[in-house]
């Protein structure tokens, strides 16, 4: 390393900070409405995302960069010339905020040094570390020979699209990481499987305890931490299920009550504790504490009381998949996780989403062929929604080396390689993996309420970017 980035970018801290506030305050998740609107063309993900999108371009034109909006699926600022592309990908797509924020989620609001809302730390602060870091780059006058594309995604909570519509039209990277990780370096993440379970429900719920509709959870990414159930009980059911329920709370540690809504009508309401999907067990999953409750209880011969059954006894509350027949453990990798993260039932169809995350030494069609085995049996249709393989890259390979040395030279640490659970952006290309923004030993709060990004660590990343594009890119 010859040339270390770091007066510069302290003198740019203002505006960094600046930024980041100003592209929080973006409300930039999913717009229903917008996005089931033909005549709106231009803003495939609805007008949150999309204004995220030309705020970033907009302030990249600012800085000086060559940028390029693709169709509004995704876009980019570019520097350097040369016929290879380094990319640093990131996006600004977020989930919506959960209730409990200590500070207002899109407010940007500085306490202790942290700037607290949504998409702070995933991923919109730290593109903008990246933007400024490759400032740096263009400010000093350094020659780069190849190209550096700053690539702004606008559909990770979703399917993907923005990547698939880059690489429609657009030449991909030949090597570059991503932004939506940990530090030092992630170098290989488990594969991911989505699947659906779903059931007709031919014969209906009624008895004692007839369940008229449940629902909970939202994203197979995150473990659920709200689930709700509304019932109609006969004068003996409300007796035994509100006891029974107390009772039940307090001997397991777990948080439900039940509320009247009219003469015969209860909900009972679950409540859980958020955490990643890809790791389910820091979490308290709100869906299968409520299903396995139910599951106590006579509830008739139905379809929803079967679908109840087989969710309780095949998932229940494991988060290892063991009594779906798919539990496997690797030394250095991890183990399987399944979360159950969305149900909803009514009077005509039960259907639940879980998320499986597998190390690189499972084997995909066992697994599905397991869980196909149990389905089939138990007349629940199967879905598989998505998935992703398994990343590995070669900790020894010039991609992980290079940017295990610029976290040194900025740090003062040695770096080492990771494996994450979770999916990165990494697998949206080739010879790509995920660097930072979590620092070693800090607690990461993506998707979680209370989301900062700590402003040192702020700016700790942006000379840790500039140092990484230029070694890459010289």
């Amino acid at each position: 390393m010859d040339i270390i980035f770091g007066e510069e970018i302290n003198d740019f801290k203002p505006n960094i900070i600046k930024s980041v506030q100003e592209i929080v305050s973006i409300k930039s998740f999913k717009n229903e409405k917008n996005i089931n609107d033909e005549e709106i063309s231009e803003e495939p993900f609805g007008d949150g995302i999309n204004e995220a999108l030309l705020y970033a371009l907009d302030l990249s034109s600012k800085l000086g960069f060559k940028t390029k909006n693709i169709d509004g699926y995704i876009g980019y600022a570019e520097y350097g010339e040369g016929d290879e592309i380094v990319g640093v990908l990131g996006n600004l797509d977020i989930l919506q905020e959960k209730e409990g924020w200590t500070y207002k989620p899109y407010d940007a609001e500085i306490h202790n040094n942290r700037i607290y809302g949504c998409g702070t730390l995933y991923d919109k602060g730290p593109l903008i570390a990246a933007l400024y870091g490759l400032k740096s780059i263009k400010d000093l006058g350094i020659k780069l020979n190849k190209r550096v594309r700053i690539i702004f995604g606008t559909d990770k909570n979703g399917d993907w699209e923005d990547i698939n519509h880059y690489i429609k039209n657009e030449q991909a990277p030949n090597l570059g990481f991503t932004i939506d990780g940990k530090f030092p370096v992630v170098n290989s993440e488990k594969g991911f499987i989505e699947i659906e379970f779903k059931k007709e429900i031919a014969r209906k719920s009624k008895g004692m305890i007839s369940i008229k509709k449940l629902e909970g959870g939202q994203d197979q990414n995150i473990v659920p931490s709200e689930c709700h159930c509304k019932l109609k009980l006969n004068d003996m059911a409300k007796l035994m299920l509100k006891d029974t329920l107390e009772l039940y709370c307090q001997k397991n540690n777990i948080n439900m009550h039940m509320q009247e809504e009219d003469d015969d009508l209860y909900t009972i309401n679950s409540c859980g504790l958020s955490s990643l999907g890809s790791e389910p067990n820091k979490g308290k999953n709100a869906i299968t504490q409520l299903i396995v409750f139910l599951n106590q209880f006579n509830l008739g011969q139905n379809d929803v009381s079967d679908f109840i059954k087989f969710l309780s006894n095949y998932i229940g509350e494991e988060t290892d998949g063991k009594s779906l027949n798919i539990a496997y453990k690797e030394e250095d990798k991890g183990s399987i996780t399944v979360n159950l993260g969305s149900i909803s039932i009514d009077d005509d169809i039960a259907k639940c989403v879980i998320g499986i995350t597998y190390p690189a030494g499972a084997d995909y069609e066992d697994i599905l062929r397991n869980i196909l085995t149990i389905t089939a049996d138990k007349k629940i249709d199967v879905s598989i929604l998505n998935s992703r393989r398994p990343l590995c890259i070669d900790e020894n390979s010039y991609l992980v080396s290079t940017l295990l040395t610029s976290y040194k030279e900025v740090t003062g640490e040695d770096g080492f390689t990771i494996s994450l659970g979770e999916q990165t952006f990494a697998k949206a290309f080739e010879n790509m993996v995920s660097f930072g923004p979590v620092f070693p030993g800090e607690d990461g709060r993506n998707f979680m309420t209370d989301e900062y990004i700590g402003i040192d660590e702020l700016i700790k990343c942006t000379k840790i970017y500039a140092n990484a594009i230029y070694e890459l890119a010289k």
